[in-house]
């Protein structure tokens, strides 16, 4: 999935200005070959939810875009055992399975957070289940990985400890309506307006997508993070309540209801859709955990009362359905549920609970990297009264934006490894550009990346030798905007005499220019070797 969030920070523009020598096509000896193999996690249960066991491959059905495919592979999980798997040597052990906590930090508040951590607290310190890792990740405007992946009880209690020590910056995500002033808005369009009313709604919601997109691209970059986790199931938790929990909803009127409209114009679902399916794509079985119960703080200033969120003549129950209803409909594209409660240790007892039983179910589609959105469609033959539960899609995105999302994400985690010794070398902003409408400044900068020879892999035949590496650029801003992601692979060439002198005191260099937005802001590189998959990261903290 391409994800892809417009923000205010300034895009970050990479071109190639020079580069050290040409950089011809790339020699025809190397070849790709790429095997898509797509597991589908499925959860199946009779009508009264209870587990079904001792299904086999041939009782399902697995259908791509509405075409039937031939299943490549087949597991059955029962208790958290394996009980059927092509490996015999499998058979009766636990099933390994990856639980990622992602605690956003951005949109709780810190009553919230604080009960989630208190009684995951209380969980982990029973212990995990067997073959079970977890990990620990927070966003409040910047994305920490507080412990990898692991077992260790020890290890995850200090990583909630680190959680808890992090404020909870909710309520800092207040959405000031701006675009019309109350005294100002004459002509029938003062507060009483409907168009004024309108027009609030449709800014109120402009803002709130942009917070929301703003969490998402971290959640993505944890996602990707950890997407590698060969052989085990992989889980991850969504801890948030949705929306930002605010009080300055904008108020309709019970009128505003009877005009020419309908609730749908106050309704916005699929807010963290691009998150789902990302989390689809990289097959991860998403649950969400909502801790904010309804926000009973939130008051009907013009009547001195709370709000009855059982109106559907108010926006605020709209508000309030759809932040549960993204939730919902989040963790159900791929496959998990929403779970709404602050004791977190019971949300992840029904976790094991959830995911100890369950059948995989893998084929191999006629497509690799296309781009596109695929749909999937699992049946059990001849058994209509099961309920099944899985990721319902996903897209399927070429290799080139898949290994750039994973460098944007090492950036992003705060992967600072730089095994290929690449140098950044910045030059003074050489220009600005000033935009008064937006009151915004850009600046130029020529950048140049090296890149020594002796770190990278290169493969020689006859008399050239022959490289490749992708270079993948993003800035940060201080309230964790992100720009858009710059990509480019980059083919690299030499002579075969020269390489051994090239690789004693030589280095490949790639320049290129920014522009970026003015203020502080952190730009960071990554540059991935494609033929031995090692990746240096770089970071350029920037005030201008």
């Amino acid at each position: 999935m391409n994800v892809k969030v417009c923000v205010a920070l300034g895009m970050i523009l990479a071109a190639v200005a020079a580069v050290a020598q040409v950089t011809p096509v790339p020699p025809t000896f190397v070849s790709d070959v790429t095997v898509n193999n797509v597991t589908v996690d499925v959860k199946v249960v009779d009508s009264r939810g209870v587990p079904v066991a001792g299904l086999r491959p041939q009782d399902f059905r697995l259908f791509e875009d509405g075409k039937e495919q031939s299943l490549t592979n087949f597991l059955a999980v029962t208790g958290g055992q394996v009980v059927e798997s092509p490996d015999a040597a499998v058979v009766g052990q636990p099933e390994p399975r990856q639980v990622v906590l992602f605690f956003d930090l951005y949109q709780l508040i810190e009553p919230d957070k604080r009960a989630v951590v208190r009684s995951l607290q209380d969980a982990i310190a029973a212990g995990l289940p067997p073959a079970q890792t977890m990990a620990v990740v927070s966003f409040d405007g910047r994305l920490r990985v507080h412990t990898p992946p692991t077992s260790s009880r020890d290890k995850l209690l200090e990583a909630l400890e680190a959680v808890d020590r992090l404020p909870a910056t909710g309520l800092q995500r207040q959405i000031k309506l701006s675009t019309f002033r109350v005294d100002e808005a004459g002509g029938g369009r003062g507060y009483g307006g409907y168009e004024y009313r309108r027009t609030q709604n449709e800014e109120y919601w402009n803002e709130m997508r942009r917070i929301v997109g703003t969490v998402q691209s971290a959640f993505a970059a944890a996602l990707d993070r950890f997407a590698v986790a060969p052989g085990a199931r992989k889980v991850v938790v969504l801890i948030s309540p949705g929306f930002p929990r605010v009080e300055n909803v904008p108020i309709y009127r019970l009128y505003d209801f009877f005009r020419e409209t309908s609730p749908a114009e106050y309704r916005n679902v699929g807010l963290i859709e691009h998150a789902a399916q990302l989390a689809s794509e990289l097959e991860y079985t998403m649950y969400t955990l909502d801790p904010s119960g309804v926000p009973a703080n939130d008051v009907d200033a013009s009547h001195g009362r709370p709000p009855r969120f059982a109106d559907v003549a108010d926006v605020r129950f709209w508000r309030e359905a759809d932040r549960k209803e993204n939730l919902i409909r989040g963790a159900q594209l791929t496959g998990g549920e929403a779970i709404f409660t602050s004791d977190a240790g019971a949300a992840l007892a029904d976790l094991e609970r959830l995911t100890a039983n369950y059948y995989s179910v893998a084929f191999q589609p006629g497509h690799a990297g296309d781009g596109k959105e695929h749909t999937l469609r699992v049946e059990v033959s001849g058994r209509p009264g099961l309920r099944l539960a899985y990721r319902t899609s996903y897209v399927d995105r070429p290799a080139e934006q898949r290994e750039a999302e994973r460098t944007r994400a090492a950036l992003l985690t705060g992967e600072t490894a730089n095994p290929l010794g690449v140098e950044l070398v910045l030059a003074r902003p050489t220009s600005k550009f000033h935009f008064s409408a937006q009151r915004m400044r850009l600046y130029r900068m020529n950048a140049e990346l090296r890149i020594p020879y002796a770190h990278l892999t290169m493969l020689t035949r006859g008399d050239v030798a022959w490289g490749q590496v992708q270079v993948v650029i993003l800035a940060i801003d201080e309230r964790g905007n992100l720009s858009d992601l710059a990509r480019r692979r980059i083919p690299i060439e030499i002579s075969a005499a020269k390489l051994e002198e090239a690789r004693r005191r030589g280095y490949f260099a790639y320049r290129f220019v920014l522009e970026v937005e003015g203020g502080k802001r952190s730009v960071r590189v990554g540059v991935d070797d494609v033929l031995a998959h090692t990746t240096s990261a770089v970071v350029a903290d920037l005030d201008l």
